[in-house]
């Protein structure tokens, strides 16, 4: 290793200089592969493969099923899974709506790029882990159209782990290319594999490059990656075992791997080294490992200051630190991709378990980019939406901006607005109206309702029964409703009934607003051989009464059991007091009929019928 002590800052930015990769010849030559797959799709990959790994493939596609691996490992990767679906799915954020000015709402949404394409390298070490680290995270975000490209092996295959550690993602088929050339199909598209619209993984530096060309044609990748890396920032009581292992886990990697230790004085690197030289002849990749060694930088600095800012300036990919107080340390960290805190943290920990993803930016990247995440696989949407009143509050300051800026059509379409409302001839906005997400781990639903609507019903569940009765609350209330839901059906009805339910309940209470004027009372139905009495009280108190027996299973699709249960769950989110009887021959009639009722009694009770400033009860509140 080489010895650097106390160094002037004036020499930190070539101290901290990763080793140059000769890419001499490389650009043009990866633009030609580019070329040639754009040109001649699957016949370029074909012979493409045949130059450059010396296969002759027959086809590209690999199925993922029958895939084996031993026990061990099997179970390794399952609790890898785990874990790191742990980690990315507590990065999905909730929606949060902020009002920025009275009257004007503003929030942001995540939407799934739905088509994706990850590069697994196969090269020295076929690293499954990456299938994991990418798959999983593109899975949870919502990606529909997942294509993995991984480099064949001598034989032709694909490694067994790979194509386990796939499958266990969910990924089929997996494709047998690897370079550049799989950059440029995943990019473009040819008749085998799909053209993507982002582009992840690691790679050696054609696939890099391949990576940056595309990237400059509209393709977007995930980071700029080169070689991988580690820094570790050590002192006194540091262990000299751990650390010299740290060294060597990332110098085994490949031989342009880059290592660079910073010391605190007092730091025994006499016995470092030797400990480096006693693990390095206990590796099989021992000849690559000493290759990065022998230029790794160990540099002693006086103060634990120094040494975070001389790591705050190499900006590693992954930071080691073994110090006193080692958390309080990394409060410091401004500039690293992942960070490994204490005696017991291996960076092996990032590269494969822990749940953390260990797809991150190298080359000093960490200054200005992020480690894949499960913003990575999705595109975040702005949306605003302003009333009249906050039109009229922000919408002067607004023209005054946009004239200084001389864009007048800017200015002219806030003020048509505002000259409008001035004049009284305002487009018709109902106050009675609310939009409410609900959004949980088995459902994502919405629901839009305007109580003042004119019975307009467009209702999405995936149980045809459910929106039939959903479309016959509005068409028998007179309110409008939207309703989009998302749910775990696959599993069963419950949640996407009750959880609609809730929703529904809340915009409904959310449109009534403050009840004043309401008629608060509905009553009714008969339909054919079936009666419903359905009595309802927007009381502010949630109960349910429910006197019907039905003997059927199912009605539809919907399970039996689930009608009282949506009301129930209704009148919660609501706050209604409801009370429902019915009897007849016909099962579907009695539901019907049921739903027919509450409808009716829904439209009575929110009905402007008394003085529009007066509550409808003694008690003086609802």
């Amino acid at each position: 290793m080489i010895q650097i002590s106390n160094p002037d800052r004036s020499t930190w930015a070539e101290l901290c200089a990763r080793p140059q990769v000769s890419g001499e010849g490389q650009i043009e030559t990866v633009a030609s592969i580019v070329a040639d797959v754009i040109a001649n799709g699957d016949k370029a990959l074909f012979r493409l493969t045949q130059k450059f790994d010396g296969l002759g493939l027959s086809s590209l596609g690999v199925s993922t099923a029958g895939a084996l691996v031993d026990s061990a490992l099997a179970n390794a990767i399952l609790i890898a899974s785990r874990n790191i679906a742990a980690f990315h799915t507590a990065q999905n954020q909730p929606i949060v709506e902020i009002e920025t000015t009275r009257g004007v709402r503003c929030w942001r949404k995540s939407v799934a790029i739905e088509k994706v394409g990850l590069y697994v390298p196969g090269g020295t070490a076929p690293l499954f882990s990456t299938v994991l680290m990418l798959a999983i995270p593109a899975k949870l975000a919502g990606c529909t159209d997942i294509t993995l490209c991984t480099p064949p092996q001598k034989d032709g295959s694909i490694h067994p782990a790979i194509l386990f550690a796939a499958q266990q993602a969910g990924i089929e088929p997996v494709f047998a290319v690897g370079g550049a050339q799989a950059i440029a199909a995943m990019a473009y598209g040819t008749e085998s594999i799909p053209k993507v619209d982002k582009i992840f993984g690691p790679g050696n530096q054609w696939v890099n490059a391949a990576k940056q060309l595309v990237a400059a044609d509209g393709v977007a990748i995930d980071l700029p990656a080169g070689p991988t890396e580690v820094a570790l920032l050590v002192d006194e009581t540091a262990n000299l075992s751990f650390v010299a292992a740290d060294i060597l886990a990332q110098a085994e990697h490949d031989t342009v791997s880059d290592v660079f230790v910073v010391a605190l004085d007092g730091f025994d690197t006499v016995k470092l080294l030797a400990e480096v030289q006693r693990q390095l002849a206990l590796l099989p990749r021992w000849e690559i490992a000493s290759e990065v060694v022998r230029r790794a930088r160990l540099v002693t600095v006086s103060s634990l200051d120094d040494g975070m800012d001389l790591i705050n300036e190499y900006a590693p990919e992954h930071l080691i630190i073994q110090t006193h107080a080692a958390e309080t340390w990394a409060e410091r960290v401004v500039h690293a991709g992942s960070v490994f805190i204490g005696p017991w943290t291996p960076e092996s920990l990032g590269d494969y378990a822990s749940g953390t993803n260990h797809t991150l930016p190298t080359g000093g990247a960490a200054r200005s980019y992020s480690g894949v995440s499960l913003d990575s696989f999705v595109r975040k949407i702005t949306f605003q939406r302003a009333s009249q009143a906050g039109l009229e509050q922000l919408g002067p300051h607004v023209a005054v901006m946009a004239r200084a800026e001389q864009l007048e059509g800017h200015a002219l379409a806030v003020d048509v607005r505002l000259g409008m409302a001035s004049r009284g001839a305002t487009v018709p906005e109902t106050s009675r109206s609310a939009f409410v997400r609900r959004i949980t781990n088995e459902t994502k639903i919405t629901v839009q309702i305007n109580l003042d609507g004119k019975g307009r019903a467009d209702c999405r569940t995936g149980l045809g029964f459910f929106d039939h009765m959903l479309d016959q609350i509005a068409r028998h209330s007179g309110l409008d409703l939207t309703v989009r839901c998302d749910g775990d059906l696959e599993i069963d009805e419950h949640h996407t009934i009750e959880d609609t339910a809730i929703a529904l309940g809340e915009a409904f209470s959310k449109a009534l607003g403050d009840k004043r004027g309401i008629g608060r009372f509905g009553f009714t139905s008969p339909m054919d051989d079936a009666l419903a009495n359905v009595a309802l009280d927007l009381s502010g108190r949630s109960w349910l009464v429910w006197e019907v027996e039905l003997k059927r299973e199912r009605v539809g699709d919907v399970p039996t059991e689930m009608f009282s249960h949506f009301f129930k769950s209704f009148c919660d989110g609501a706050k209604v007091n409801l009370n429902v009887s019915a009897k007849g021959e016909n099962e579907h009639h009695i539901v019907e009929s049921i739903f027919k009722g509450f409808a009716r009694a829904l439209g009575m009770a929110v009905a402007k019928s008394g003085d529009q400033d007066v509550l409808p009860t003694t008690k003086g509140t609802l």
